[in-house]
């Protein structure tokens, strides 16, 4: 990949996702592209560039592929603990009085992968409404741009490696084991809306308003300052008021946004609409 074939991919995925990869990332995204070349039969980055930017219908689907082999998608179940913790204490303190009068939580994990993060949310409701014998009624929407993350966590069957984190007793209750493999079950499934989004569209932040929580994490730092401030502004209006934001425990709002207030719990901060 030449110097020049990088700006123009890299302004290109910019301009569609908001991912911005820097020149030291240009390795990274040579590897990830090439097997795209293979695919269509193309010589060069330059014939797939002016592909995805002049191929019409083509370029409409091939854009799909494009989202999903640039996309990171770590993510396992009940992922850092601290947040998951703060969760906890945020809906024990601020929202158990208005779970049991029958106002439902709405909760959007943004940039969900195969579905670990939601899946893992429903499951904890599930276990507080149980354990305090209240209902809790909740509306958990899950969005991402790659379609072939958001197809596996349709199917909700995950690896050894998805659950390592995930209590014995939960997987025996909430998954059916097969051939190594862990099948989330309907229960658990049903409580999970899983949609496309990008979060490069201003119009479709109008179909994710009234949030009480919105999970966003290790999203921003895949973007420079400008889409930054763009995604969280948006991420503002979608809450409802003192509704709260999680981000990455290793990003910050600092120098993004100033509408949030900052809550200090153990090992963790959350960010709460003002």
């Amino acid at each position: 990949m030449t110097k020049e074939e990088f700006t123009v991919l890299r302004d290109f995925i910019y301009e569609k996702t908001g991912i911005y990869f820097t020149e030291t990332k240009t390795y990274l995204l040579e590897s990830r592209l090439t097997n795209r070349l293979s695919e269509l039969g193309l010589g060069s980055f330059e014939d797939y560039y002016y592909h995805l930017k002049y191929g019409a219908d083509k370029a409409r689907n091939e854009l799909a592929r494009l989202y999903d082999v640039i996309t990171t998608n770590e993510t396992s179940f009940f992922r850092n603990p601290p947040q998951l913790d703060a969760f906890k204490i945020i809906m024990q303190k601020s929202y158990m009085n208005g779970a049991s009068a029958g106002s439902p939580i709405r909760i959007w994990s943004a940039a969900c992968s195969t579905g670990e993060e939601p899946y893992t949310l429903a499951i904890m409701l599930m276990e507080m409404a149980e354990i305090h014998r209240v209902s809790i009624p909740f509306n958990i929407i899950a969005t991402d741009i790659s379609s072939k993350v958001l197809e596996s966590a349709r199917k909700a069957v995950f690896s050894q490696y998805s659950v390592r984190n995930t209590d014995e007793a939960i997987k025996r209750k909430y998954f059916t084991e097969e051939n190594s493999m862990y099948k989330l079950k309907e229960s658990v499934k049903k409580n999970v809306k899983i949609d496309f989004m990008n979060l490069m569209d201003d119009d479709a932040y109008r179909l994710y308003r009234q949030m009480d929580f919105i999970f966003c994490r290790n999203v921003l730092i895949y973007f420079d300052e400008k889409m930054k401030k763009k995604v969280v502004d948006h991420m503002y209006e979608c809450l409802k008021p003192r509704g709260f934001l999680t981000i990455g425990h290793a990003e910050s709002l600092h120098n993004i946004s100033r509408a949030f207030k900052p809550l200090v719990f153990p090992g963790t901060i959350a960010y709460q609409k003002g």
